[in-house]
């Protein structure tokens, strides 16, 4: 750390912390990540001189979470300079910024930081309010949006965030005594609000919200709920495997859908399609959202409502955006079914999930605007220059799309073993993943594991439960582009003592369990109509036999040949399918257990390490290794030419 913060200065910034922490807990001040808090503090410099700093959330961090060394900090006196410039360009002000930064190492700073410089207080507040925001997207006056507060507020029209609505935030402020007023309302955007003490910053904070609620709440009763009806459940769960292979034609996306009450009655009301050209609730989440939903009251005719959807976008783009600008996804990202609620669509779970809260937050602020006065938002050009903010694209360069992002996958018998790693490697790769096993340890891994895997304790042998399981994948996801059917029992014995209770448990689980998991996915891959994967695990037994292995290798030999009538029947739907032959693979599995190993060895006459490294090349074949095939396979620029193949993983059978 290039600055050290004295303690009675600590102590400031450790009531900025609380404050924050409040205030971004409650979402509707504060939705994933917006609005921003700052203290003013005196710093020393590894020289010992004292610096005046200040400090502000930085970008990317939560301010329901928010701790000290969240906070990024600047010199003030840099940022002063930033008075005396009329203009700057995106790349002008990121290089401004970091020449400020009392720490480069620090994260970069909330681009709001002028703002929060040019007011003079301690503290300064900044949030998006919904209550306020409904306010500002109307079209009341200014003199109409103060005389609803009993303190003196100040209103700002909507300027572009970054320095351009500081230069202007700073052009009006100098012409008026902040002192005289509670707080600034920025147009379409927030409020921003300052003290001498954190506590005083953020309760004339809450103050002015809370007078902004009661005269809205006094007009707005808010959307009219509808609990969404069961019995079309199973129609729309047909549905969302089409939508979302429409909606992925240029990229896999994962879908979010929510049927809550509050959603279910927005889509009923006559403001659902009303509102579809109207724009989010702050342009911060054009970046996201668009500035446009689709509406549709016929799930029948969604392909045709994507193709207008994406024409009108596509007119948009080159109507608004300087050529030469690469066009983004030009698919909807919120779509709102009459009687089914909403849906979201986004590359990872955690952004439709993101999506869905604004869009949700959007639709009730533009309800409370259309209550108190006529909706209004900025304009079809400041949408498109906003979604298309240079400074914005280029944090989001930063974030590279990994091949397998947007895919859906499931890996059986996921709670330990090969199914355990790969479980963890798909997550690792981009894949968003259920695990499924019969052992309820399943959902301790999937925690272990963390974002993105979500276990699923079924049992592959019953029809039932594999029907269900789809059904939860379908109805969290959306649909599934890769199946790693790996679950298995193995119970060794020679043919003679083979009873015809354990052949049945093999065949119900390698082959019954197989076959119902596969024809379940085959399903909603070709609903989807993009393409998936299938990999099997069949292991050596089918083409290198092994003494004792009866019931195991004829029960995975049906599973090969399962293989091959995928590859047969899905190569016309871009459906491949390839099976994998492991061999004696020991860390983390559970068949080996109980003596298996040690039985085997002593069978051969070899010792348990021999046996491990029976091969050609005397290795101990690897989990980690199977894992690495298994993502190979799944991969259309390395294998997406291959199906109905069969690849060993053994080591070189002797």
């Amino acid at each position: 750390m290039m600055f050290a913060i004295p303690d009675q200065e600590r102590k400031l910034l450790d009531e900025r912390v609380v404050t924050s922490r409040s205030l971004g807990s409650d979402h509707n001040l504060v939705l994933h990540g917006g609005g921003n808090t700052s203290v003013k503090l005196k710093v020393r410099s590894v020289t010992g001189k004292d610096i005046s700093a200040i400090f502000v959330k930085s970008s990317g961090s939560d301010l329901a979470t928010i701790n000290a060394e969240d906070f990024t900090g600047l010199r003030m006196d840099g940022l002063m300079e930033a008075k005396l410039l009329e203009s700057m360009n995106d790349q002008e002000m990121s290089s401004f910024i970091k020449t400020c930064m009392l720490d480069t190492d620090q994260a970069f700073p909330s681009v709001e930081i002028f703002i929060h410089a040019f007011i003079s207080s301690k503290f300064v507040d900044h949030s998006h309010s919904d209550f306020i925001v409904a306010l500002t997207n109307t079209d009341l006056g200014d003199n109409e949006i103060t005389d609803i507060f009993k303190e003196k507020v100040l209103v700002i029209p909507y300027a572009p965030p970054g320095f351009q609505l500081a230069r202007f935030f700073l052009n009006i402020i100098s012409e008026r005594d902040l002192s005289n007023f509670a707080g600034v309302i920025l147009r379409n955007h927030g409020l921003v609000t300052w003290g001498k003490t954190a506590r005083e910053s953020y309760e004339m904070h809450l103050k002015l919200v809370e007078e902004a609620k009661r005269h809205i709440e006094s007009k707005w009763k808010g959307i009219a709920s509808k609990e969404f009806e069961k019995e079309k459940e199973d129609s729309f769960l047909g549905f969302l495997p089409i939508l979302r292979g429409l909606l992925s034609t240029e990229k896999k996306k994962i879908l979010t859908w929510d049927y809550s009450s509050e959603a279910v009655g927005f889509s009923f009301s006559p403001e659902a399609e009303k509102f579809q050209d109207l724009g989010p609730a702050t342009p911060d989440m054009l970046v996201r959202m668009k500035k446009r939903f689709l509406f549709s009251d016929d799930i029948a005719k969604i392909e045709s409502d994507i193709d207008d959807f994406v024409r009108s976008y596509e007119g948009d783009y080159k109507r608004y955006v300087p050529s030469g600008r690469e066009m983004h996804d030009p698919y909807p990202s919120v779509l709102v079914f009459r009687g089914y609620g909403v849906v979201t669509a986004a590359s990872t779970k955690k952004e439709a999930d993101i999506l869905r809260d604004e869009a949700m937050h959007s639709f009730r602020v533009a309800s409370a605007a259309g209550a108190i006065a006529k909706n209004k938002f900025i304009t079809d050009q400041q949408c498109f220059d906003m979604e298309y903010w240079p400074f914005q694209e280029a944090k989001l360069a930063k974030k590279k799309r990994k091949e397998l992002e947007g895919y859906i996958g499931l890996v059986t018998g996921a709670a330990s073993g090969i199914g355990k790693v790969t479980f963890q490697r798909f997550v690792k790769e981009g894949i968003l993943t259920a695990g499924g096993d019969v052992d309820q340890r399943i959902s301790e891994v999937s925690k272990e594991i963390g974002e993105d895997a979500y276990g699923i304790k079924f049992d592959i042998s019953n029809e039932t439960s594999v029907k269900g399981a789809f059904r939860d994948i379908i109805k969290n996801f959306g649909g599934i582009d890769v199946v790693f059917n790996n679950a298995g029992y193995l119970k060794p014995s020679p043919l003679e003592d083979t009873s015809l209770e354990d052949l049945r448990k093999h065949v119900e689980i390698n082959s019954v369990g197989t076959f119902l998991v596969t024809r379940e996915a085959f399903k909603i891959m070709k609903s989807q109509g993009s393409g998936g994967s299938f990999i099997f695990n069949v292991t050596k037994n089918v083409t290198n036999p092994g003494e004792g292995m009866t019931a195991y290798g004829t029960s995975k030999a049906f599973a090969a040949q399962l293989s091959r009538y995928v590859a047969i029947e899905g190569g016309r739907y871009g459906i491949r399918s390839n099976v994998i032959n492991p061999d004696k693979i020991f860390r983390e599995s559970k068949i080996w257990e109980g003596g298996v190993l040690e039985n085997r060895a002593r069978a051969k006459g070899i010792s348990p390490d021999e046996y491990k490294k029976g091969n050609l090349l005397h290795v101990e074949v690897l989990p980690e290794q199977v894992a690495n095939m298994v993502i190979a396979l799944i991969k259309e620029s390395l294998f997406g030419a291959t199906t109905g193949t069969m690849i060993p993983i053994d080591g070189g059978i002797k």
